[in-house]
């Protein structure tokens, strides 16, 4: 297959992640590349699916190792919620310790469900249109920085050596914490919100990882795998839907599906671009009507809904592809990113 990009001609897509594919194929071992439609450059490109034999790259991984998404059911009826008073309860807060969100594009979401496409798929997840529902995009923090500083080399580790076994057990590790950070993420926000509330786990995919299928190993940076997950989250940026997705395995696309709407701007270009559109205050608010808490005000630039791409043109090209089926759609009332 060589190098593959999913996309339409509705889909702008950045030449430079497509050079950053060309790059990685002549590596060794490499021999299929899968750019999704959230493509887009990094210090390695994002919304890519990389297979290899013999050989894996840490550093297409990058230092967030077992970065994902979670979304909890808060048990928490809809109409309970005051989002004035959610807002006003979290707006000067913060989150110290072990656990915490991040920074960049990483939140924690309170959301309604907007739309059900699929009842039957929404049952499955016990999908409660009356309750409120927290999405957490986070993963393995300092852990997988460390991580990422040992194994960091171009040259990549060769099967069966120490280094590559080692590589694997930390990065194993790293998953496990990115997802326990994200459950006590969950648990902690809902604690300074003094709400009674439940929190139940209902979808939780991992999009940073090395997945090892049949001697051959998925480098997922910014990719969901189809084949580990039945349903999985695609978010949209703070001022956009999210959906919650059925996957349908396609080896078209190695076994991937997006894992959110992808950069269009880079962040240095963003509050130059916003900054005469939008006074701070405004970006606070989206057209959906949801409210976005930060205390770092260059945020409200940098994840501004247009900086990134439209999330249904996203999840069009996915359905045209035929590797998902839509369960839901939920809409964003309250963006935490401190």
């Amino acid at each position: 297959m060589g190098i593959k990009i999913i996309k339409n001609n509705k889909l702008w897509m950045e030449d430079e992640a497509i050079h950053q594919l060309e790059n990685i194929a002549s590596f060794d071992g490499v021999y299929d590349i899968v750019g999704l439609p959230d493509l887009h450059p990094g210090k390695t490109p994002v919304g890519v699916t990389i297979c290899s034999q013999h050989k894996i790259y840490p550093f297409l991984i990058g230092n967030d190792i077992g970065c994902g998404m979670s979304l909890f059911d808060t048990n928490i009826k809809l109409k309970k919620f005051n989002t004035d008073k959610v807002v006003k309860r979290l707006e000067n807060t913060g989150i110290v310790g072990e656990y915490s969100i991040g920074g960049g594009n990483h939140f924690a979401e309170m959301q309604s469900i907007d739309k059900i496409y699929n009842q039957d798929y929404a049952d499955c997840l016990l999908i409660d249109k009356s309750h409120v529902y927290m999405l957490i995009h986070s993963g393995s923090r300092a852990m997988g920085e460390d991580i990422y500083r040992q194994y960091c080399s171009i040259r990549g580790l060769r099967e069966g050596t120490e280094e590559f076994n080692d590589y694997l057990i930390k990065h194993n590790n790293a998953i496990l914490f990115a997802k326990e950070n994200r459950y006590h993420i969950a648990n902690i926000l809902m604690e300074m919100l003094h709400l009674q509330y439940k929190n139940q786990l209902c979808v939780d995919c991992t999009h940073n990882y090395l997945e090892i299928i049949d001697g051959h190993y998925y480098h997922h940076k910014g990719s969901v795998s189809s084949l580990e997950n039945e349903y999985a989250m695609i978010a949209g940026s703070r001022g956009s839907y999210s959906y919650i997705v059925k996957c349908i395995p396609q080896t078209d696309t190695l076994f991937s599906i997006s894992h959110g709407a992808g950069r269009k701007w880079a962040r240095h270009l963003c509050k130059g671009r916003l900054e005469n559109k939008y006074k701070r205050d405004e970006l606070q608010k989206s057209k959906l009507g949801g409210t976005v808490i930060t205390h770092h005000k260059t945020l409200l630039y940098e994840e501004a809904t247009e900086a990134y791409k439209n999330i249904e043109d996203i999840i069009d090209i996915l359905l045209e592809y035929h590797c998902i089926e839509l369960v839901a759609r939920l809409k964003p009332m309250v963006t935490y990113k401190c």
